[in-house]
């Protein structure tokens, strides 16, 4: 054969391969265009490119309108199709898949949809998102309940019907995240950082959508007005998966620094009509499953706050250098260990403060156990929460206060000794400004200040609880009913 036939079949040979490489190219993006419009039903998009001899392929500006999700993506780009699985076994396997610039939408899943079977089988080997904006929208609004700012996130081995599980390998950044709690506050916050189950969180808050007095006008009801700052949220070692069809997580130890935590209530609002579960109730009825190994708060503080009168500054009590742990924290059938709460804190302007609680989850009667013990309190260091909560002051020490209750739902029982010094009631004016001399002399007349040092008396003390009312305020009432009998109070 001539070099010139020879050249001819060359010629005639990559021109076919060209023709070829280019038919299959132009069935490819045929396959993809349609796919983008029956799957993903893509009102939009442009610039798809498709190059099946280097395995590559990417589409700009693609624009989705589902019934479950909508939004636009700026870039979608993937390699590493398995052409094998594709052609012979109807699957799609992606070995690299990104998403640059993401904004997408999640709409409420519809209960009455039928789900789809004998789809194809997706399997995604590496999935990176770069700049992504995730939002959902609850079924009754078209505000956002949730929306986060993810600026970078890899996932490793995806595949349709995957278990939470399965999920080994993963990375997310995120510098901003918002989500609803309730009609009024919100979950703001500021990074969030996950890798294989170690995860931190800075910046965390709770807020309300409204000021204080907008809010008690909104609600028909007491509740509380909450503020949370918290500097650092560690977790290190956090598993979920699904159980039972409710999300399990599972983490060994999780560490808050930095909280401070105000809660204003105003009393002068109508009570809560309905009963309010105790802590363990509230775990066992919770919608996710729970076993946190131990749980540690450093540095924080608390500041409670109470209206009682309308006009005047609110009842203030605060626990400053607040340090705790809780163990076993769970609401798991199978485990035989209770949550534990020990915590220290200095009272008001200093007074040590500690507290033991223990609350079995699955007590059929809601059983607790909560001691603890006061250090020296000096009488004015009570006075922001004595003058606006009860128009009155007391001077003199209060050298020790010690607390052992015993209950449930119903009654609470135990010990209470407080020793005491000079301890003095005075009665103020509605201005606040004087005492009433007369009858803070009538009060002081039953203050047992005959009480020596090492006495130290020991009184019973039983209270029941009120339904409607949580349970801080039923170990209380202990307190309040003790206290009362120390100081020899009618």
């Amino acid at each position: 054969m001539s070099n010139k036939k020879k050249a001819g079949w060359i010629i005639a040979g990559v021109a076919g391969l060209v023709l070829l490489f280019f038919l299959a190219n132009l069935y490819v993006k045929n396959k993809i265009e349609q796919q983008l419009d029956e799957q993903l039903q893509a009102t939009a998009y442009k610039d798809l490119s498709v190059n099946i001899l280097f395995n590559r392929f990417s589409v700009e500006d693609l624009k989705l309108d589902r019934e479950r999700f909508s939004g636009n993506i700026e870039e979608v780009k993937l390699s590493g199709l398995s052409y094998s699985e594709y052609l012979f076994n109807n699957n799609i396997v992606i070995n690299e898949f990104e998403l640059i610039g993401p904004q997408i939408t999640v709409f409420p899943k519809d209960s009455s949809a039928k789900e789809t079977s004998g789809q194809q089988k997706l399997q995604i080997k590496n999935l990176r998102v770069k700049n992504g904006k995730f939002s959902r929208q609850s079924a009754d609004t078209t505000e956002a309940t949730v929306y986060a700012h993810v600026t970078s996130a890899a996932v490793e081995n995806i595949h349709s019907g995957m278990q939470l599980s399965t999920l080994k390998s993963y990375q997310l950044e995120v510098d901003s995240l918002f989500l609803k709690m309730n009609p009024e506050h919100y979950i703001d916050v500021g990074r969030l950082s996950a890798k294989n189950g170690q995860v931190e969180i800075s910046d965390f808050k709770i807020r309300s959508f409204f000021n204080r007095e907008e809010f008690v006008q909104r609600i028909p009801y007491e509740k509380d007005y909450v503020r949370l700052d918290v500097n650092e949220i560690k977790l290190d070692s956090l598993h979920f998966e699904m159980r039972k069809d409710s999300l399990y997580l599972r983490n060994s130890k999780m560490t808050l620094a930095g909280a401070n935590l105000n809660i204003y209530r105003n009393k002068l609002v109508a009570d809560y009509p309905n009963v309010k579960p105790l802590y363990s109730k509230m775990l066992r009825n919770a919608p996710i499953f729970i076993n946190f190994e131990k749980v540690v708060v450093n540095n924080s503080e608390i500041v409670y706050e109470e209206q009682v009168k309308a006009g005047e500054q609110p009842a203030i009590v605060r626990f400053a250098a607040v340090k705790g742990e809780v163990d076993k924290l769970h609401n798991l059938k199978e485990l035989s260990s209770q949550p534990r709460i020990t915590a220290s804190a200095d009272f008001m302007q200093g007074t040590p403060v500690s507290i033991d609680w223990t609350f079995p989850v699955f007590s059929a009667q809601d059983k607790f156990q909560i001691s603890g013990n006061f250090g020296t309190i000096q009488g004015e260091a009570l006075d922001p929460f004595l003058v606006p909560s009860l128009n009155a002051r007391a001077r003199g020490t209060i050298n020790s206060v010690y607390f052992n209750f015993f209950g449930n739902d119903d009654v609470m029982q135990g010990d209470f000794r407080m020793e005491y010094d000079d301890l003095k009631v005075e009665l103020l004016t509605k201005k606040k400004e004087e005492k009433k001399g007369f009858l803070s002399a009538i009060a002081n007349l039953f203050v047992d200040n005959e009480q020596e040092p090492e006495e130290g008396g020991s009184y019973d003390v039983q209270v029941e609880r009120t339904k409607n009312k949580s349970f801080w305020n039923f170990a209380w009432k202990g307190l309040r009913e003790g206290l009362l009998d120390a100081v020899g109070q009618l």
